[in-house]
């Protein structure tokens, strides 16, 4: 079964960090929402959403088949200062395993720690200047890089099943998307 980290902080937006982490579970990835914060499992997500996590990101010490950073401007800030993460991130890609990121994520979170180089990535508009190879597109997906990106909160289910496509079957996938009616 593959696993996913999935990092929750103080103001990460509401939308794409629920919905990356259902559509995984849905295609039976094993899901750790890890609360980025000094201590405890809880944050407030930037529409006021209150998340009790599963683990506090200092805990998460597994191997995961794929890390997603929500975006979200002050979620994005926190996770890009949180030197656990970032070496969780520089962990995975130095592996070579799958990282995503959407919204202000790739270019705050990412880029800021050279962990986009030379991929095909796309990101909010605005947030994306130190994104080299910038795509614009809703969802990229940059197989050599392992690299999934979303450009914002209206392509929150589409970057969702992105990440789900690189760890499950075509089969999988399908049998997600139409139990969601997609």
């Amino acid at each position: 079964m593959p696993k996913a980290l999935v990092a929750y902080a103080n103001g990460s937006e509401d939308m794409e960090a629920t919905a990356v982490a259902s559509i995984l579970c849905r295609g039976g990835v094993e899901v750790t929402r890890a609360a980025v914060v000094r201590e405890g499992k809880e944050v407030v997500l930037s529409h006021g959403q209150r998340t009790v996590c599963d683990a506090n990101i200092a805990d998460c010490k597994d191997q995961y088949d794929i890390i997603v950073i929500p975006g979200g401007l002050e979620g994005s800030q926190n996770c890009a200062n949180c030197p656990v993460l970032t070496e969780l991130l520089k962990a995975q890609q130095a592996a070579g395993r799958y990282i995503g990121a959407i919204c202000a994520a790739p270019g705050f979170v990412l880029a800021h720690h050279g962990l986009v180089g030379e991929a095909q990535a796309t990101g909010y508009p605005g947030c994306s200047d130190n994104i080299k190879n910038y795509t614009g597109e809703g969802t990229t997906i940059d197989a050599g890089a392992k690299l999934v990106t979303g450009k914002g909160p209206a392509f929150a289910i589409d970057f969702g099943l992105a990440c789900l496509s690189v760890l499950v079957p075509a089969e999988t996938l399908e049998q997600v998307k139409a139990g969601m009616l997609y």
